[in-house]
């Protein structure tokens, strides 16, 4: 009886649950480790790509600046300043505009669409210096006529009639690639001068004057491309590691008929794949992607998932195509599941709303190889053409409900284990104290019963000799 009473007396009341064996505390450290492992590769990972600033910021595109005290001599409110050209006011356009490529002209903050010319007639002050571009019918191209600023160059000036019937004059520097002739369909792009009157050899009135680098060839637009047409892709040769190969090529390098062909497949075939088709496509991953790549198992325009964080972002305008693209977005995204490898991503429109550092789901196309040189190592990474950037979101209704269902089994479990094992404390304090309780009634009646006999206890009792409470000594 005294074992069992000192046993109930030293019992831990906290001790509910049976201690966890050893075994099992060493395996839930080893997880929290390997946990903390991995975050400490992620960071290092992201750490590496911070050192290399060439990736991890937006390069700041420097733009020209344009005198505005020597701009505001170019009038155009009367006739007569409308039929005057303001020669150094051209001059200052034509040196800053001959710095203006794709990438500068998206810095510039081109317009998605023309500009309608009543806009600009109405408000020519709203829109002076503003870099502009139009398309239409060349109606009028003269010769190259001296006077330029910069020694080597000529001044060119050109007649485009718009679809609308109003026309756009241009003025610019550099040749046009191609042999331009009258009724050819072009495009220009300018900073925009002044309006413009003429009397010969036509006559116009208030139109609009850009001032430009060039003007090129434009093309009829495509139909919407719903499948991907392999002869495009006949003879595309991807395989070169050297500058000057076609893996090296950046986007406003790559301005080819291949590029337009998938940029508008991918725009145009962008909804009829439903979230739940895209969540069943591959994910590109270092070791179930790459050897099908390498073994060129993989066709032009195959679709394919990639998920990464958002590193770097490039906007750049695009030249005439065939495709009606007006905007290249390229960007650069870290894939973890492709050793934390740089992959390049390009996009047919503008995409600037997106944050540094964001989490991509890009449902994109494998268009080729692209090569680039970092730190260490000269890379080949897959090159992908997307119509959008979305941002990854979990899908979390079936996976939250077997979690909730999980959990809710576990806690519901823990309440049951706690309930019984309150229980069983409940009910051996409660036999322990009736037990005692009998102890002391019974050690009461004993001390009484040697009160009143004057005699001693019994051999072998454990009842305190103490006389009880009350009693004499």
């Amino acid at each position: 009886m005294n074992t069992l009473v000192k046993t109930l007396a030293n019992r831990n009341p906290r001790a509910m649950l049976p201690r966890m064996p050893s075994w099992v505390r060493f395996a839930m450290a080893g997880v929290i480790v390997a946990c903390l492992a991995y975050a400490f590769t992620l960071l290092d990972a992201f750490e590496q790509v911070d050192k290399d600033p060439d990736f991890i910021f937006e390069k700041i595109v420097l733009v020209p600046e344009l005198n505005d005290e020597l701009l505001a001599a170019a009038r155009d409110d009367t006739r007569p300043k409308r039929l005057l050209v303001e020669a150094e006011p051209l001059k200052h356009l034509l040196a800053k505009a001959i710095d203006v490529g794709p990438t500068v002209a998206a810095a510039l903050q081109i317009p998605a669409e023309m500009v309608p010319v009543e806009t600009l007639r109405a408000e020519p002050q709203a829109w002076r210096t503003r870099w502009l571009w139009y398309e239409g019918k060349l109606t009028r191209l003269s010769a190259p006529r001296d006077g330029h600023p910069i020694a080597g160059y000529s001044i060119y000036e050109a007649t485009i009639e718009l679809e609308d019937g109003n026309s756009v004059l241009t003025a610019f520097s550099v040749e046009p690639n191609e042999k331009l002739t009258v009724g050819d369909w072009v495009r220009t792009e300018g900073y925009f001068f002044k309006l413009r009157d003429q009397t010969y050899p036509r006559k116009l009135d208030k139109a609009p004057m850009l001032v430009g680098r060039t003007i090129e060839h434009d093309y009829e637009d495509w139909d919407p491309i719903t499948e991907i047409d392999p002869k495009v892709f006949e003879d595309f040769d991807d395989s070169g590691f050297y500058p000057g190969t076609l893996p090296f090529r950046r986007v406003e390098e790559d301005q080819t008929e291949q590029l337009w062909h998938l940029g508008a497949f991918a725009r145009d075939t962008a909804k009829d794949r439903t979230f739940a088709q895209w969540r069943k496509i591959e994910a590109l991953s270092l070791a179930e992607t790459y050897d099908r790549l390498c073994d060129n198992k993989i066709e032009r325009g195959e679709p394919m998932r990639v998920f990464g964080t958002l590193i770097r972002r490039q906007t750049i305008a695009a030249p005439a195509n065939p495709a009606n693209i007006r905007f290249w977005t390229a960007i650069w995204i870290q894939v973890h599941g492709f050793g934390g490898h740089l992959i390049p991503i390009w996009v047919p429109k503008k995409v600037d709303d997106l944050p540094m550092r964001a989490q991509l789901e890009v449902r994109g196309h494998y268009y080729r190889w692209f090569v680039y040189d970092a730190k260490s190592d000269r890379l080949r990474v897959p090159l992908f053409v997307a119509a959008d950037l979305d941002l990854f979101e979990l899908d979390t209704n079936t996976t939250m409900i077997e979690i909730g269902k999980w959990l809710g089994c576990m806690v519901l479990g823990l309440l049951i284990i706690a309930f019984l094992s309150q229980r069983s404390a409940a009910r051996t304090a409660l036999k322990h104290g009736r037990y005692l309780d009998q102890r002391r009634r019974k050690r009461r009646e004993q001390q009484a019963q040697l009160a009143t006999a004057g005699g001693e206890l019994p051999d072998g009792s454990d009842v305190d000799p103490r006389p009880a409470d009350g009693a004499p000594s």
